[in-house]
């Protein structure tokens, strides 16, 4: 997302049909690279004894999903390791000076169990990474963006849980407690992953009492070399 914490505009009428048809929408994993993920819960030293076992269950029951949030992450799991370009293919007027024109490439540059990193490039900016996890029994996204010197910015990890169970091919992530707590204007805000087909996902953000919204869309039939690491990994 490119963030801005300017007050609302006026909403917009199409995006606001848009919005509603789309949460109405709302009402996927063996992984691959390697990298600074976090280790899959479970299986350590704690694990030993009947405590343990107990605990392990507990974890792995977390991280079950449902059959088509299962499929969506073993689409996004499919692509481990390839970059893809990316473009506007829809922009309220609030996001398009920022992001018209700009080279867009989204990288699924390390797989785990239970997470996928998604470094999102705009030209030379290498500042944000779509983290999406296997957490509380759905899946969750998570913007974590980095200044240059790899420490984090101000405005991070943003997102929030996927309402179950989604489509096979589309998620859905409204705004969480701590969205709401560092960007509280975005309280409604909603972000979208959608393979709209084989060759095509598109990931966009909502902002539905602003009426503002954008949208890129990825071309899964053209892999790219894979750009530098985002800054701070």
């Amino acid at each position: 997302m490119i963030h801005d914490a300017n007050p609302a505009a006026a909403p917009n009428g199409t995006t606001s049909f848009l919005v509603t048809f789309l949460l109405a929408l709302a009402l996927g994993t063996a992984g691959c690279g390697d990298g600074a993920s976090p280790p899959a819960a479970g299986g350590s030293a704690a694990g030993a004894g009947a405590e343990g076992a107990l605990a392990d269950v507990a974890a792995a029951g977390t991280r079950d999903l449902a059959p088509e949030q299962e499929a969506f992450w073993a689409r996004l799991l499919a692509h481990c390791g390839q970059a893809y370009p990316g473009e506007v293919s829809d922009a309220t007027p609030y996001y398009r000076e920022g992001v018209t024109g700009r080279r867009a490439v989204m990288h699924v540059m390390e797989c785990s169990e239970d997470r996928i990193h998604i470094p999102f490039h705009l030209d030379d900016n290498a500042s944000r990474n779509w983290i999406i996890t296997r957490a509380d029994g759905t899946l969750r996204l998570k913007h974590d963006h980095r200044n240059p010197d790899g420490s984090e910015e101000e405005i991070s990890q943003y997102g929030g849980d996927a309402p179950v169970p989604g489509l096979a091919t589309r998620q859905i992530f409204p705004a969480d407690a701590h969205t709401t707590r560092i960007l509280p204007e975005r309280h409604d805000n909603f972000w979208f992953f959608d393979f709209v087909d084989d060759e095509t996902l598109q990931y966009g953000v909502h902002w539905p009492t602003a009426g503002h919204s954008v949208r890129f869309s990825f071309d899964l039939s053209t892999p790219v070399e894979p750009p530098p690491a985002p800054w701070g990994y």
